[in-house]
Parts: C-alpha cells; sequence; structure tokens
C-alpha cells in the first residue's frame, strides 16, 4: 500500500475497481463473439444475416480496440492486487503466502469449473498465473521488469530460433487458402460446431466445450500465449511496485505516445491479417505477432492513463463511480456474463447462436452491462462482497464471511 501515497486508501481501492469495472465492460465486448458464435459461422450464412458488411465493420472495429487489450489490463489489475495484498502484510508474509496460495486454488477449482460450462474461461489460468507469480515477489524492480520483458519476447525468440530448420515461405498462409469462418478447428468441420452449439444436447455442447478448451490451449504453444501473459503478469507486478497507479499513470506524454504506438501496431497487424497459431513460423508472421502484441499492450496503457485522465475532473468522476461496485464484484459480475449470454444464445435458452449480427449481439450485451451496472451498485449498498466473492472469500479463510 506504500506505493499509492497520493491518495488515501479508499481513492486508491476505488481507482483499482474502476479499473476493474471498465476492463469486464470490454471483456464481455471480446467474449460476445463466441457467445453469440459469430465467429464459428461460415461467411456464407453469415450473408444470410442483415447488415452483413456493417457487421463485418464492427467486428474488425472490436479486433482493434477490444480483443486481447481488456484481458491484458485484467491481467496487470490482477497482479496488482497481489502486490497491494502482499505489501500490505510485508511484516508476516509467510502466513499471508500460506492464506493466498489457499485462495489461488479455490480460484482454480472455480475456473476449472467455469471452463466445463465454457471454454473462454479465464480464471482457472489466472490461477496457474498467480501461483507462478508468487515466485518473484521478492525479486527487485528492476529486475521484474528485466524478467517481464523476457518472457514477453521469449516467444519471437523461440520462433527465430526454429525459422532456419524450416524452409517456410514468408508469405502469409491466408493467401493459399480461402478460409469460411472467423475461427475454425483443424479436426472439425465448422458446420459441426454450429450445427452442435445450435442443434445439439446439453451432452453434446458439454464435449464440444471440452474439446474447444482442449484447442485454446494448445494454441497457447505456437502463439507463445503461455509466456507472454507470465510477462504480463510480472509487468502489473513491476508496475505496481514501482507505484505507477498515482502520478505515473497520469502521463500527458504516455498517453499520447501509447495512443499513438498502440493504434498504429495494431492497424498494421490487422492489416497484415497473419496467423498467430501457424506452426512452423514464418518472418511474415512473427512480425504479425509481434504488432499485435505490441499494440495489446500499448493500447492497455492508453486505456488505463484515459481513465485516470478522466477520474480527475468532476464529470469523470460522476460517471466513473457507477464502475466501483462492478469492480468490486469482479468475480460475480465475469461469472453472470457468462451465464446470462449462454441463456441467451444456447439452444437451451433463447437459441440466438449463429443466429444475430453483431450489431444486435452489442445492444444485447450493453442491456446485459446496464443490468450488471445497476445491480452491482444496488447490491454495494447492502452487502460487503459479491455474492461469489463472498463464497470465495469464505472458503479462503475456512470460515464464513460476515457478508452484511
Amino acid at each position: 500500500m506504500r506505493n499509492f501515497e497520493t491518495t488515501d486508501q479508499n481513492q486508491r481501492i476505488e481507482i483499482l475497481d474502476v479499473l476493474r469495472g471498465f476492463a469486464l465492460l470490454g471483456i464481455i465486448f471480446n467474449n460476445m463473439l463466441y457467445f453469440s458464435g459469430y465467429v464459428y459461422t461460415s461467411y456464407d450464412n453469415l450473408k444470410q444475416i442483415l447488415d452483413f458488411q456493417l457487421n463485418e465493420n464492427m467486428f474488425y472495429f472490436l479486433d482493434i480496440v477490444i480483443t486481447a487489450k481488456f484481458y491484458t489490463l485484467f491481467s496487470i489489475l490482477f497482479a496488482v492486487g497481489f502486490y497491494i495484498q502482499l505489501n500490505k502484510h510485508r511484516g508476516d508474509s509467510a502466513d499471508f503466502l500460506k492464506i493466498y496460495r489457499r485462495r489461488l486454488l479455490i480460484l482454480l477449482f472455480i475456473g476449472l469449473f467455469h471452463s466445463l460450462i465454457w471454454s473462454g474461461d479465464i480464471l482457472f489460468f489466472y490461477a496457474i498465473m498467480g501461483f507462478i507469480l508468487i515466485l518473484f515477489c521478492n525479486i527487485r524492480s528492476k529486475n521484474l521488469i528485466c524478467w517481464s520483458l523476457f518472457f514477453i519476447l521469449l516467444p519471437f525468440l523461440i520462433d527465430l530460433t526454429f525459422l532456419p530448420f524450416f524452409q517456410s515461405t514468408d508469405i502469409d498462409s491466408a493467401e493459399n487458402s480461402i478460409p469460411v469462418v472467423h475461427l475454425s478447428f483443424p479436426d472439425m468441420n465448422p458446420e459441426v460446431v454450429l450445427n452442435t452449439f445450435q442443434n445439439g444436447t446439453i451432452g453434446e455442447v458439454f464435449i464440444l466445450n471440452i474439446h474447444n478448451i482442449v484447442w485454446k490451449y494448445l494454441s497457447y504453444f505456437p502463439s507463445g500465449g503461455y509466456f507472454k501473459f507470465l510477462g504480463i503478469f510480472i509487468l502489473g507486478y513491476y508496475l505496481a511496485s514501482i507505484g505507477f497507479f498515482t502520478e505515473k499513470s497520469k502521463s500527458t506524454l504516455l498517453l499520447i505516445t501509447s495512443l499513438i504506438v498502440g493504434l498504429s501496431a495494431t492497424i498494421s497487424a490487422n492489416v497484415m491479417a497473419g496467423n498467430p497459431y501457424q506452426f512452423p513460423p514464418t518472418l511474415y508472421n512473427i512480425l504479425y505477432k509481434f504488432l499485435e502484441l505490441t499494440g495489446q499492450i500499448f493500447l492497455c496503457f492508453f486505456y488505463i492513463t484515459s481513465l485516470f485522465k478522466i477520474i480527475q475532473t468532476s464529470q469523470g468522476k460522476r460517471v466513473l463511480k457507477y464502475l466501483i461496485p462492478v469492480g468490486r464484484m469482479s468475480l460475480t459480475n465475469y461469472l453472470v456474463q457468462t451465464i446470462i449470454m449462454i441463456f441467451i444464445f444456447y439452444n437451451f435458452g433463447f437459441g440466438l447462436f449463429g443466429r444475430v449480427g453483431l450489431i444486435t449481439t452489442s445492444v444485447i450485451v450493453i442491456l446485459v452491462l446496464i443490468i450488471q451496472i445497476i445491480f452491482s451498485n444496488i447490491w454495494v449498498r447492502h452487502f460487503r462482497l459479491g455474492p461469489f466473492e463472498w463464497l470465495w472469500r469464505s472458503l479462503t479463510y475456512r470460515r464464513w464471511i460476515k457478508i452484511r
């Protein structure tokens, strides 16, 4: 807590809760591509939906401003939260870490259960990253940034090492084959995926979900996701250790630089349209992945600095204060988003999977977010913790925590 000297304790927590709440808004816009089935639906079927080109423009807009950026922000905030808690208990860090490991273990089981419901879960992976992050908790700040850069850049070093051993062209594979969907699996026809989500039984959807989980974690190997996310978690811990979330996060120079670099890199990667999962690597895809990651991290910094600028204004405070309860109940809101979206889109609910475009889906998401913001603000007036936060903390401390 000593790194947040410019604000009192409540303000410090509220600023981070605003960022968490904001991250959750972006995450559901990212996830709606998968909940709605848009990325699994063939272009031929998408063209049957009203305003196809408008929906495609929306897809590319989301790819630039949303995709991966808000998961990066949430990862950073996860590490910041760990630093704040550990720093508060430096005098009894051994006892704290024992409890924190138990907390991560419970989160891992929550994430595992959530993964079985929806393959896009992040909690399971975050818990694993949390266990690894503990190993870096006593490293000096100047060394933390070195470790962060090492893990972030390691996938590119691995790709460059493998490059001479394969006869690969530098032409993107997308030029050699015409994709029929935005996202497909090597072992399954896109039509089978779509038909299962639209018409399959709960058991069939469950099995397909397990299939998607397996491919998601396999895809982290060629894309370098395991190392990059670890580097981002360490980056979040480093930022907290140098007091970034005070004066440094209000830098106008950082805001402008992160916007220019972030947008330039992201748009360039979008134009290249490379394949982050291709192996063996090509120079073309290595450059594409580098630009994509650069844009991802720098736009995340732009969002952080923008919110810190906005919250300094009286109007900004009045608007952003409604995100504080959303951030405090981030676990509950994240899990409830899954429940609501599955009920709306899967065939045992309203069955809209693959049948509506992104414009319609965006309207649904906005309504869900409005409901969550209203509910969260009402809930915190009467309860100290969100429902799942209360359960998580009670299981961590092995006693029922007072919630009122």
